[in-house]
């Protein structure tokens, strides 16, 4: 059975998702800094890499802003392999603080109002991720598709934080909160890595049609 060709990304889709780069960049900025002050507040070294890793995102998608000017669909997607070359280093360097973190037996502690925007941000960007996911199959397009995969990426860590915030308010076991921990983190960090790898190889091969 022929495969079905996807469409290009028309002039109007592509100003939309210009837009869309720029509220998440926004939106993401701010959740940073959420964690940002939450962290110093609480002296979390946790919250503190959080803010981080979700300012570097936002980095990234400068990244996707720039690369998206390029008229040569080859140039646009050896920016999607930068990008998800960069998304997998940052995961890995997050996943291996986590490790080190949750090794030395220091309990993760999130202020209370950081909770609720740890629930809030997780609301927003699990729902965001599902409805932009459908667009990124329809369009033939390396920044949209890069977009998707840092949203998603961001809803993912999101997810992890959450269940971290609520075991660390409402948890009573060391045990559980550690079991919960690596079993979430560990999926979340296979996750993040197949889609790391999924984006790289799928804009290698892109790359080398063009």
């Amino acid at each position: 059975m022929k495969r079905r060709e996807r469409a290009a990304l028309p002039e109007e889709r592509r100003q939309k998702e210009r837009r869309s780069l720029c509220l998440s960049l926004a939106v993401g900025g701010g959740y940073a800094a959420v964690n940002l002050v939450g962290g110093i507040a609480g002296r979390s070294l946790w919250l503190m890499t959080l803010a981080f890793y979700y300012l570097l995102l936002s980095g990234l998608r400068v990244l996707l802003l720039r690369g998206g000017r390029a008229e040569s669909a080859a140039s646009r997607w050896k920016t999607c392999r930068r990008c998800a070359l960069l998304m997998l280093a940052l995961t890995l360097a997050l996943f291996g603080f986590f490790c080190l973190t949750l090794y030395s037996g220091h309990v993760i502690v999130y202020p209370q109002y950081i909770i609720y925007a740890v629930a809030l941000y997780t609301f927003y960007a699990v729902i965001r991720s599902i409805r932009d996911l459908a667009a990124a199959r329809r369009y033939d397009e390396p920044i949209l598709a890069a977009h998707k995969a840092l949203n998603l990426a961001a809803a993912v860590i999101s997810v992890y934080s959450l269940q971290s915030a609520m075991i660390s308010e409402f948890g009573d076991s060391g045990a559980f909160r550690e079991i919960m921990g690596k079993c979430v983190g560990g999926a979340a960090l296979l996750i993040l890595i197949g889609i790391s790898l999924f984006m790289t190889v799928k804009s290698t091969r892109r790359i080398r049609q063009k």
